[in-house]
């Protein structure tokens, strides 16, 4: 997994396989930092206004690459 890696969350996380998100960092070992640009994003900001709902750090065990970046 690197920079600009299209991910989604794996089928263990059962309501999460619709998210879409880049990746855009690494905070440690197997910590990614995402932002998401999916419709769950795009709600919370909406709800929020904080924009810091489209960023998370995840564990990159629970990733999938949909897309490589070259």
């Amino acid at each position: 997994m690197k920079i600009g890696d299209l991910v989604t969350f794996s089928e263990a996380l059962t309501g999460l396989g619709d998210c879409l998100g880049i990746v855009i960092g690494f905070n440690g070992v197997g910590i990614v930092e995402v932002q998401w640009m999916d419709r769950h994003a795009a709600r919370a900001v909406e709800i929020t206004g904080d924009r810091a709902n489209e960023m998370s750090s995840e564990l990159a065990e629970f990733l999938e690459i949909v897309s490589e970046n070259r």
